[in-house]
This record gives structure tokens, C-alpha cells and sequence, in this order.
């Protein structure tokens, strides 16, 4: 996830901005706006407070713990795509999540990095491969062996499906959101097949460097 910097920040909205030491927030999802390429989220945290976050788009659901890193703050910040105006917005990065499915009772992400992955198979790439190639990639059918630790289903008439394996970059482990009229569960290791699009935009804030579309799940 990309710091958003001040200057774009500035670009978009009416509002003070400043910067903060990068404290760690959790909390649930209450309600979910998108507009101008973000998102933007009203969490509630342990002691039923709320405030406002908002970070580059992402695909979530209200329900959804979340954990985030905050980059800056802003007050009285205006978002003329959505016409209101935050009276304080964090803006984040480093947004981890955590599922409520009843078939996995904790924590589904992959929070541990490693050099190869541990699902790999013959024929298939890792998730740092497809990360760093994704430009030769582009339109290619490609099949990726690893654990679901997300699934979004119904969002813009598709299935949302985000897979890691534990590689990465740096202290980040990566991972690659695949969609789909198939929806496995969160848990399963699965070997997920399909098209790379490189630098897709949907709309509605949901924008990746790389996406796989049109895809299939085996275990």
C-alpha cells in the first residue's frame, strides 16, 4: 500500500494536513465510501469509538477487523467526489485484515515472509514471481498455488479472491486478488488459474498494479 503524499492530498480536498509518527489503529468496519481512486472507512474500535480512515481503493466489506498504520491526519479534510467533509481522516497503509468466516476461526493472513513459497507445484508461479513480472505478464494465463485469505463475494457482479503463499518484498508478504464466478473458501489451498491484467481500474476505487480475471480454483 503507497503512502499518499501531501501534495496529492492537498490536490483533492479543502483541509489541514499533518504529519504523525505512524501509530497502529484496529478496529471493524462500520461503513464503506468510495470516491476519487479511494476508500474511505469508518472503523469502530475496542471502546466503541469511530473515526475515519481512508487509504488507496481496496475491495472490504463492513464487518471486516482491520489493522492499519497511520501516515498523516488531516482535519476539516473535504472530498469533493463524495461532497462531505471529514472533521478528522487518518490516512493509512499497511492494512491487514482478518476474516469471520466460520470455517476458520483466526487469523487467515499470511503475516510471515519467506524466500520459497511452501505451496509451489510444477507449472505454477509464486507470488513475488507474478509480482515482479507482472509487465511480462500482461495477458498471459497464469496459475498460482496458495492459501485464501479473503474472499469479497458479489462486488461489481464478480467474486473477489485474494491469495498469498508468504513471499514478498522487504517485510511485506504480497498478494494477488484474483476474480471469479467461483468462490473457495478462506483457508483452502487452492491452485488459482487465470488472465493477468496489469494496471486494471474497475471504477469505484477498485484499481491493482495486477489482477487475475476469470479464474479457477483446485485444490
Amino acid at each position: 500500500m503507497k503512502i499518499i503524499p501531501i501534495m496529492v492530498a492537498s490536490a483533492l480536498c479543502a483541509g489541514s494536513l499533518f504529519a504523525t509518527k505512524g501509530d497502529v489503529f484496529t478496529g471493524v468496519v462500520v461503513e464503506v465510501a468510495h470516491g476519487g481512486g479511494y476508500t474511505y472507512l469508518q472503523i469502530e474500535d475496542s471502546f466503541k469509538k469511530r473515526y475515519w480512515a481512508a487509504l488507496e481503493g481496496v475491495a472490504i466489506e463492513k464487518g471486516t477487523e482491520v489493522r492499519f498504520t497511520e501516515e498523516m491526519r488531516a482535519q476539516n479534510f473535504e472530498s469533493k467526489s463524495l461532497g462531505r467533509t471529514f472533521e478528522d481522516l487518518i490516512f493509512a497503509s499497511k492494512l491487514q485484515t482478518r476474516t469471520s468466516t466460520p470455517e476458520v476461526g483466526n487469523l487467515a493472513l499470511i503475516n510471515e515472509v519467506v524466500k520459497a513459497s511452501p505451496y509451489w507445484q510444477k507449472g505454477t508461479l509464486s507470488v513475488q514471481e507474478v509480482l515482479e513480472k507482472r509487465a511480462s505478464l500482461k495477458d498471459k494465463t497464469v496459475a498460482i498455488r496458495g492459501k485464501v485469505v479473503k474472499v469479497s463475494p458479489d462486488i461489481l457482479e464478480r467474486n473477489w479472491v485474494h491469495i498469498q503463499d508468504g513471499t514478498g518484498e522487504g517485510d511485506e508478504v504480497g498478494r494477488i486478488v484474483f476474480t471469479s464466478k467461483e468462490l473457495p473458501k478462506v483457508g483452502d489451498i487452492v491452485t488459482a488459474r487465470g488472465v493477468a491484467s496489469v494496471d486494471k481500474n474497475f471504477g469505484s476505487g477498485y484499481r491493482y498494479p495486477i489482477i487475475v480475471e476469470n479464474a479457477s480454483f483446485i485444490q
